[in-house]
């Protein structure tokens, strides 16, 4: 039995705009991921991510 909610979010290069990751989150722990840095392909440098809210889980 799920245990709340989650949420897909996209997460974006703050620099290019390159799509670097996928992440699944609870909704509620979003303020968890606001610093969250990845490795950009496109950059070839640690970046930044945006997150953008993708699909609801169905």
């Amino acid at each position: 039995m799920p245990r709340g909610k989650r949420t897909v979010y996209a997460g974006f290069c703050s620099e290019c705009g390159a799509r670097t990751c996928t992440i699944r989150i609870m909704k509620a722990k979003k303020a968890d991921f606001r610093e969250l840095m990845k490795y950009c392909d496109v950059c070839g440098k640690k970046t930044k991510v945006k997150l953008k809210e993708e699909k609801h889980s169905s």
